[in-house]
C-alpha cells in the first residue's frame, strides 16, 4: 500500500511538471497597431478604423489628438476600433493606441489629416423674406454643403465676393430697411475651406399701405404680390385648404415666383402664371428652381370653397394629383371648374388689387398660343416679387 501511494504521488508530480507546475507565464507582449483605414464622408464625417494584433487579443483602443502615451486605465480606451472625425478637412493629427487584457499598451500609431478633400461648394436653395416689421425685413438664406456652411454674404449687387470678403458673416439672416421699391438681393454661402457657392437672388420690397391694411382685415395668411401692372394681396385659406396653401407658401418663401409671368390670359375666364419667365410656353422659358412633389387635390367638395371671381386655384395636368407651382386667378365665376375633370383646388382669394391689378392683367392684348387658344400675352405681365405679409 505504501508503495502504491508513493507511485501515485510520483505520477502526480510528473503531471504537474508537464503542465508548468499549475501556473502560466504572464502576458508581456504589447499589441501592435498596423493600419488605420479612412472611411467615406457620411453626414459630414469620416470614420477612422484601427487594425491591431496581439499575442492574446486586443481589448480596447484609444484615439487622441495629442501624442502623450495614455495609461492603460485612461478613459480614452474603449472597445470600439473606430472614431468619427467631425472636421475631416482639418490639418490635425490623430494618435492611436491599443491595449490587451493584461493592460499592455501598444506603441503609438499616427495618422495626419486632412482626411477629406472638400472641393464641393455650398448650394443655396432659397432666400426667405419675412413680413415687414417696424420698417424692416429679415432675409434668411437657406444653404447646404457636403460638410457644413460657415459663412453667408448678402448684397444688393451681383458682384461675386471672395471668400475673404467682409460681407461674409456666420449668420444666415440679415435685417434690412424695407425697400420703398422692389429691390434685388444676392446671396452667397461658403464652407470651412472657402469654397463659395454660386449666386442666388430674389426680389423683396414694400407692400403698399392699402395692401397692408387689407391684410390686417383678415385672420388668414396673406401674400403681397407685385407685378408689372400693379400690386395685389391674396389671402390663403390655410384651414380649409391646408395642403394647397402650404405648397403655395413654399414657392413664395423660396422666391420662386419672382420674374415669372402670367403666360396665359383669357379675359372672361382666368389669368394663369407662376411657371414661366416668358412666352411662348416652352422648356427654354420654364422658371429654374426647386420644384416640390405634386400635391394631393383638395377638391372644393372637401374644402367648401368655389371657383368664383377673384379666387386663386391650382393649375394641373389631366392627372388629379399633379399640381405643383402654377396657379390661376378666376376673373369671373367659374363654378363649373369645381367638378370639371375632377375639379380644380381653390386655396385663396384676392383681397386687394382685384379691380385694378387683376383687371389690368386680364385686359392685356393676346394672340394665338400656338394651338387653337387665343391666350398668349403680346407683352406678358411680370411678377416682380411675392412675399408673406403674415
Amino acid at each position: 500500500m505504501k508503495f502504491l501511494s508513493a507511485l501515485l504521488a510520483s505520477s502526480f508530480s510528473l503531471l504537474l511538471a508537464a503542465c508548468g507546475g499549475g501556473s502560466s507565464a504572464p502576458d508581456t507582449t504589447s499589441p501592435l497597431v498596423s493600419k488605420v483605414s479612412i472611411g467615406p464622408l457620411v453626414n459630414g464625417q469620416v470614420t477612422l478604423t484601427a487594425e491591431a494584433s496581439d499575442a492574446v487579443g486586443v481589448t480596447a483602443y484609444c484615439f487622441k489628438t495629442e501624442s502623450s502615451a495614455p495609461a492603460a486605465s485612461n478613459s480614452c480606451f474603449t472597445a470600439s476600433a473606430s472614431k468619427a472625425i467631425a472636421d475631416p478637412t482639418a490639418k490635425n493629427k490623430q494618435y492611436i493606441w491599443a491595449k490587451d487584457a493584461a493592460n499592455n499598451v501598444s506603441a503609438l500609431f499616427m495618422v495626419e489629416g486632412p482626411f477629406y478633400t472638400d472641393t464641393t461648394a455650398p448650394v443655396i436653395s432659397a432666400i426667405n423674406v419675412s413680413a415687414p416689421s417696424n420698417g424692416q425685413l429679415t432675409l434668411t438664406v437657406s444653404a447646404n454643403d457636403d460638410l457644413r456652411v460657415t459663412g453667408y454674404c448678402l448684397k444688393t449687387n451681383a458682384t461675386a465676393p471672395l471668400a475673404s470678403d467682409a460681407c461674409f458673416t456666420a449668420s444666415a439672416s440679415q435685417s434690412v430697411a424695407t425697400p420703398a421699391t422692389p429691390t434685388p438681393y444676392f446671396a452667397w454661402a461658403k464652407d470651412s475651406v472657402n469654397n463659395v457657392s454660386s449666386a442666388f437672388n430674389r426680389v423683396a420690397g414694400a407692400c403698399s399701405n392699402e395692401g397692408v391694411t387689407a391684410s390686417q382685415t383678415v385672420n388668414l395668411p396673406t401674400v403681397c404680390i407685385s407685378t408689372s401692372l400693379g400690386e395685389m394681396v391674396v389671402a390663403l385659406e390655410s384651414s380649409k385648404a391646408p395642403i394647397t396653401s402650404a405648397n403655395f407658401l413654399k414657392y413664395v418663401n423660396d422666391g420662386y415666383f419672382s420674374q415669372t409671368v402670367f403666360h396665359r390670359v383669357i379675359s372672361n375666364f382666368m389669368i394663369q402664371g407662376g411657371g414661366f419667365t416668358g412666352v411662348p410656353i416652352s422648356s427654354a422659358n420654364a422658371k429654374k428652381g426647386t420644384l416640390y412633389d405634386p400635391i394631393e387635390l383638395e377638391t372644393t367638395q372637401k374644402t367648401g370653397l368655389s371657383n368664383t371671381v377673384g379666387t386663386l386655384a391650382m393649375a394641373r395636368t389631366n392627372v388629379l394629383n399633379s399640381a405643383t407651382h402654377e396657379f390661376f386667378i378666376n376673373t369671373v365665376d367659374n363654378t363649373f371648374l369645381n367638378d370639371s375633370s375632377g375639379g380644380y383646388a381653390v386655396f385663396g382669394r384676392v383681397i386687394s388689387g382685384l379691380n385694378t391689378t387683376v383687371e389690368n392683367i386680364r385686359n392685356v392684348p393676346v394672340q394665338n398660343n400656338g394651338s387653337a387658344e387665343r391666350s398668349q400675352p403680346l407683352t406678358p405681365p411680370v411678377i416682380n416679387w411675392a412675399y408673406p405679409l403674415k
